[in-house]
């Protein structure tokens, strides 16, 4: 396939044609090498040789018929018994140009131009032609041909392994632009199931508020001490309600709700000893660790590590070869760390998260203005999630 030649490749092919014509020119009117039997020089012959060698300016924009062009003024020259001197330079500089810079089909055709050309020139019996000149003629034919298929061929193969980079460049935009997509896409059905369960954190919620209100109601004055209580646990339960709703800011929840099956009570902290059984009844061993007093976590806040901790070990199930695993809960003043580690090597390498897991874990601990890593060990795999205790203000950005 012919490319294009750039600007500096044109000023170089007409700098090419200058220099041919500064060289043929005057070896033509000085005769050094004509025979006694050519004819004197004169403005003919000058123009003659100026035909045969200025179609190199352009020769690579049109290479074929810039080869094609060199030759009348070349036979011109033969057919009037002029002095040939360095015209030929131009037949033979377009015939290499041709093979290196036309595609294979004009360079055959070029090999029939030249031989046809070649022929006709011989049929003129030029005078001044001796066997060792049409042999070098031959000779430099030849050469012309080999080194400009060479070069031609490099160029292809340099074209090719451009191309073939850039489709490659092309794939891997691509497999990011999905990457980002899917990632995209499992916060977001991450997020509608986190505030589907939260949906029902509330539902209970005021469900209990609206009934504590009618027990103070009913025992306001016969029991102000009991209906104090049912006031306060109406207020406590009106905060950690309040809590929950800042969070679901930003959160979209799918609007078909009604559609939904369903759901089992959200979990706490209180069934992670029932996980670790379901998993270790799997064939992999788990050893639960707790430190520290808990605080009194909202349901949202135990329900999201909750599923921290069965993501792990979910993840530890699917993805890793472990033997054993570790879950540690430590309790601290207003921090929950959770641990959960296992003597596995990942499937897939370090840093790639390609599945749902990870995003959903750094979603969940992010809504409680959390921070979570996740990384291989010398000694397997490792996930922390570390979640403020205390209830955020009012006013906190929700990320």
């Amino acid at each position: 396939m012919q490319t294009l030649p750039s600007r500096a490749q044109r000023v170089w092919d007409l700098v090419l044609a200058l220099c041919c014509v500064a060289v043929a020119v005057p070896i033509h009117v000085t005769g050094i090498d004509a025979v006694p039997a050519n004819r004197a020089p004169d403005a003919v012959s000058v123009l003659l040789t100026l035909a045969a060698l200025v179609p190199l300016a352009w020769r690579r924009s049109a290479p074929l018929a810039v080869f094609a062009a060199c030759f009348p003024g070349f036979l011109g020259l033969i057919s009037a018994r002029y002095s040939v001197g360095a015209a030929p330079i131009g037949v033979l500089i377009g015939f290499y140009t041709v093979a290196a810079w036309d595609n294979r089909r004009n360079t055959r055709v070029a090999l029939v131009v030249a031989g046809v050309g070649y022929g006709v020139g011989l049929a003129l019996g030029p005078i001044d032609l001796s066997v060792e000149g049409a042999l070098v003629q031959v000779a430099l034919l030849v050469g012309g041909w080999v080194v400009g298929t060479g070069v031609r061929q490099r160029r292809e193969f340099h074209m090719a392994h451009v191309a073939q980079a850039e489709r490659q460049l092309e794939r891997e935009r691509e497999r990011a632009q999905f990457q980002r997509e899917r990632a995209a896409y499992a916060a977001t059905e991450e997020r509608l199931r986190i505030s589907r369960e939260l949906h029902d954190i509330l539902g209970h919620a005021f469900s209990v508020m609206v009934v504590q209100a009618g027990v103070a109601e009913h025992l306001i004055d016969s029991s102000p001490a009991d209906a104090r209580r049912a006031v306060a646990e109406i207020r406590r339960t009106g905060r950690e309600s309040l809590a929950e709703m800042r969070r679901l800011l930003h959160v979209l929840r799918d609007g078909d709700s009604a559609a939904a099956p369903p759901r089992d009570p959200a979990a706490t902290l209180a069934d992670i000893p029932s996980l670790i059984a379901a998993v270790e009844a799997t064939g992999l061993p788990v050893d639960l660790l707790v430190t520290g007093t808990p605080d009194e976590l909202s349901p949202g806040l135990e329900l999201a590590a909750y599923r921290v901790i069965q993501e792990a070990l979910t993840n530890t199930m699917k993805h890793a070869d472990a033997s054993k695993a570790r879950v540690s809960l430590t309790h601290a003043a207003g921090t929950l760390t959770i641990e959960v580690n296992d003597d596995g090597r990942a499937k897939t390498p370090a840093g790639t998260e390609s599945g749902h897991g990870h995003a959903g874990m750094r979603e969940r601990v992010a809504m409680y203005g959390g921070e979570l890593t996740a990384k291989p060990t010398p000694d397997g795999y490792l996930v922390v999630a570390t979640l403020p205790t205390q209830p955020l203000e009012a006013g906190t950005t929700i990320r």
